[in-house]
């Protein structure tokens, strides 16, 4: 006993010795950087395990949830559980349909001012909840008025729209870009689905038009520009059905109820307005560089009001929309001149230029009888060709050119002419032929010397052949006329020599185009020449092997012979001498 007791009292002595050991170990170590412990040997027959490395993905990287994204999926589906919480008491009957459906609109609108408020410290969550709000509003609309029929459809197109500028006001302050959308894309199918369901056209169509009010003045404000287009297209749809429903040729069809004409050209001219202002604002006051949406959104919404107006008014509104139209014409060639004559609008004055141009004829055609549609036309021709050859402008001198070919197809120029050496020679033209004539004569003379620095370009050249044209087989054709009625009495024109009368005249211009050319350096009136050449191979095929006799063939060959190998000599010298 003793001895075991010695014994166990020698196996603690060294137990504390080694305790004390490790103790002073450890303080030593405290006092050292750590040091790794040397490598183990490996043995032959026991080998290290190794870390394997961290597998890479290979396929479609995995999704990254957002941090707090459950939650907050957990929170919008608890706000849409409410929704049908509010649903369900509406359907009980216990409470009146219109106080709850009151309440589950504004509890929409709260949806929204929570996504905004929260958008800042977490966008997913901003735009769940918006998301979440229009997922309350659209469905509780559509069935509070096609449904139950709770909501007249006016009442249905004001929550709309200010369920629209709420969502704008605010995200205002913070330019959010996603809320809005959001907000605009609900309003929109929203809309567009109860026209078809209810088909109320006016109360809707009126609200589409607010919601594009409302996206062009916070474009004009530089807020939200690729908002634009989704509000536009929907506008334009709803304006255009409004009109093919409204005046069809066949009546209202059954369900719609008939609106007033004055109240559809009041919602066409609305659209106009609205689109009209937009470009007017940013382009002509701001100067911000117009846009391939506002060029193509501008004549489109144009169109739909002069279409829709007309059809309404059955024709009544055309002196009314001719005189917007050379109004707005005169606003554009302002700007074309002088709003945007620097370098750095180009693009806003082309198109002003062009817009200028188009509305002119329009208004001109809208307001005026052809009588007083040629005038009108020839002169904006002159005066595009004066002011062409004092500024150099190209597009001035294309509206020269344009004005006259709108004036000719106007006035009974071409037919003359045609019938002068082609058909039955015609008495004298009468005065709007003349004015056509005159005009053309005057503008390739202004036009044609003005600006002569920048007359040596081939596209300038091109401007002037179109009154080349006008005035040369106008003079051939009087020339025609002329002779017929010299020879009237004294000699018997039957079809073989009229044909040959006709040749010689169109050698004649050839002839005189390509010396005149020549002598000018005016290259284009050496393509009028061979134009004139051109006619006169038609007119050997189809008049003269037709109509004339072997005396006839043989003088009509032989001059148009000769004007084949005169006119390539004159043509080449003039290139030769400039």
């Amino acid at each position: 006993m003793a001895q075991a007791l010695h014994s166990v009292a020698s196996d603690m002595d060294r137990l504390s010795e080694r305790v004390r050991e490790l103790e002073r170990r450890v303080s030593a170590l405290e006092g050292q950087p750590e040091k790794p412990p040397p490598a183990a040997p490996e043995s032959p027959d026991l080998a290290l395990q190794r870390p394997r490395p961290p597998a890479t993905w290979r396929g479609f990287p995995p999704a990254e949830i957002p941090g707090g994204a459950v939650p907050v999926l957990g929170k919008a589906v608890l706000g849409i559980a409410g929704a049908y919480l509010l649903r369900a008491i509406a359907e009980s009957g216990a409470v009146p349909k219109l106080p709850i459906l009151i309440v589950a609109i504004v509890y929409a609108g709260l949806w929204m001012v929570w996504a905004v408020r929260t958008h800042a410290a977490n966008r997913f969550a901003g735009v769940t909840y918006g998301i979440t709000s229009a997922l309350i509003l659209s469905p509780l609309l559509w069935e509070s008025t096609v449904r139950f029929q709770v909501m007249a459809p006016a009442f249905t197109a004001v929550v709309l729209v200010a369920f629209m500028v709420l969502a704008l006001a605010l995200a205002w302050q913070r330019n959010l870009q996603l809320i809005p959308w959001i907000a605009t894309l609900a309003t929109v199918i929203t809309a567009l689905a109860l026209i078809i369901a209810t088909r109320e056209l006016v109360p809707l169509t009126a609200a589409l038009l607010a919601v594009a009010l409302a996206t062009e003045v916070a474009a004009g404000l530089d807020h939200w520009l690729s908002l634009r287009a989704v509000p536009a297209i929907a506008a334009d749809f709803a304006v255009w059905l409004l009109v093919d429903v409204m005046t069809s040729s066949e009546g209202v069809p059954e369900g719609y109820h008939p609106v007033a004409p004055a109240t559809i050209t009041l919602l066409c001219l609305i659209l106009f307005a609205i689109y009209g202002g937009s470009i007017a604002l940013r382009s002509f006051v701001l100067r911000r560089r117009i846009t391939m949406f506002e060029i193509g959104q501008g004549v489109l919404a144009f169109l739909l009001a002069a279409f829709g107006a007309m059809r309404a008014s059955h024709a009544a509104a055309a002196p009314a929309l001719g005189v917007l139209a050379l109004l707005l014409a005169a606003v554009c060639y302002w700007g074309a001149l002088s709003r945007f004559a620097d370098e750095a609008y180009s693009r806003n004055r082309r198109v002003c230029a062009t817009y200028a141009a188009a509305l002119l004829l329009a208004g001109s055609y809208l307001l005026l009888s052809a009588n007083l549609r040629v005038p009108l036309l020839c002169l904006a021709a002159v005066a595009a060709a004066f002011v062409y050859a004092r500024t150099g402008k190209l597009s001035l001198g294309m509206h020269a050119s344009f004005y006259l070919a709108a004036a000719a197809a106007a006035s009974s120029l071409p037919n003359w002419t045609a019938s002068a050496l082609a058909g039955t020679v015609p008495a004298a033209p009468d005065w709007g032929a003349w004015i056509v004539a005159v005009s053309a004569a005057l503008c390739y003379v202004v036009g044609s010397w003005g600006t002569q620095a920048a007359q040596d370009q081939p596209k300038r050249r091109l401007l002037w052949v179109l009154p080349a044209v006008l005035v040369g087989f106008a003079a051939a054709a009087l020339a025609v006329v002329a002779i017929v009625w010299l020879a009237a009495g004294r000699l018997e024109l039957n079809p073989s020599r009229l044909s040959v009368i006709r040749t010689i005249v169109n050698c004649a211009l050839a002839l005189a185009l390509g010396f005149l050319g020549s002598r000018w350096k005016h290259v284009e009136l050496g393509w009028v020449a061979y134009a004139a050449v051109a006619f006169g191979t038609l007119k050997l095929l189809f008049e003269d092997l037709r109509f004339g006799n072997a005396a006839s063939l043989v003088v009509s060959l032989l001059f148009y012979g000769l004007i084949l190998i005169l006119l390539p000599r004159l043509t080449r010298r003039g290139g030769t001498e400039s």
